[in-house]
């Protein structure tokens, strides 16, 4: 995939100047001040307030109502003053509210009041019945998406309107069964695969991480990470701690080849378990305080070696990767 020339995003990414081990720590300036903080909260009271105002009417209406109210929002405080938090939330509130125009804007016979009454509201008609509301909250994540990424270029927005989908069918696999969940697990990590590649095509247009790119790729590994991690760890949880703790090793060798730490993250609290449920066979005394001591002890220890630990991976791979990978 290749992209025009992006201006600068309300996360600014580093400028040339910044130096390498900044750029090795996944600069992450989500907060440029405690204003950004109390924009956010602020933000948050007036759009309860403008739902709690509206909510004589038809829900789909309350929802376009604070979804223009979040796009307002962004034309000041993302557009013009280029605040990195309210970014964030102000994507994800939008995005959001125009998944809730899509499902309650067809009109069903059914009286839809909030998110209590969803799963009454599917099996009032059954799965199939919902099709087109499902079908209308999925275009508007990505119509929305699309809108929101083109005015504003806030990096979170494409993973926001990715999670959005994923978690819309999620929604629906669990109303419909438990038959249905096996499948959407391969079907999950399939995704998650296919969007952990994508994150690499924009990690590549920008391995020096100077630009909006860069940025994006995170968010996008983030979520591809959650995607592929936890149907693997639930596969293997609690039968098989040994190949627990080998499955993220491996995955602690991806994370240093692409330098990013998504992978490793969303593994933690398996490693963890995995490691006390050895410990606890062995009869080991406060073994979850060991644990603890030994997986943070060597996390922290890597973040130090982080450099020569990736210099040492990356000697093994061909120089024509090495060379589209972040330096």
């Amino acid at each position: 995939m290749t992209t025009p020339d992006i201006p600068p995003s309300p996360q600014t990414t580093p400028s040339p100047d910044v130096p390498q081990r900044r750029i090795d720590d996944e600069p992450l300036p989500l907060i440029t001040s405690f204003n950004d903080v109390f924009v956010v909260v602020a933000s948050a009271l007036l759009a309860f307030g403008t739902a709690w105002l509206t909510n004589t009417r038809p829900p789909w209406l309350v929802a376009l109502i604070c979804a223009a109210l979040f796009w307002g929002l962004s034309e000041v405080f993302v557009r013009r003053r280029r605040m990195a938090l309210p970014a964030l939330f102000y994507s994800f509130g939008f995005i959001a509210n125009l998944a809730c125009v899509g499902f309650t804007g067809i009109p069903s016979g059914h009286e839809f009041r909030g998110p209590s009454d969803v799963e009454m509201y599917f099996e009032a008609r059954g799965i199939a019945a919902y099709v087109p509301e499902l079908l209308a909250s999925y275009a508007c994540i990505v119509i929305g998406t699309v809108l929101y990424w083109r005015r504003f270029r806030v990096p979170a927005t494409i993973a926001l309107g990715l999670a959005g989908v994923v978690c819309l069918t999620w929604l629906l696999v669990l109303v419909a069964g438990q038959d249905f969940i096996g499948p959407m697990r391969v079907a999950n990590m399939a995704a998650g695969l296919a969007i952990f590649v994508w994150a690499l095509r924009w990690d590549a247009q920008d391995p020096q991480r100077k630009t909006i790119r860069s940025d994006v790729a995170f968010w996008l590994h983030l979520l591809a990470a959650c995607m592929v991690t936890h149907p693997i760890f639930w596969a293997l949880m609690p039968g098989y701690p040994i190949a627990v703790i080998a499955v993220f090793v491996l995955l602690t060798g991806i994370s240093l080849v692409i330098d990013r730490r998504a992978l490793m993250m969303s593994s933690l609290l398996y490693v963890i378990s995995a490691i006390l449920s050895v410990l606890v066979t062995s009869a080991a005394s406060q073994a979850l305080a060991v644990v603890t001591v030994v997986v943070g002890g060597a996390l922290l220890l890597l973040s130090a070696l982080w450099r020569p630990a990736r210099a040492a991976v990356l000697k093994f791979l061909p120089a024509g990767w090495r060379a589209r990978l972040p330096q």
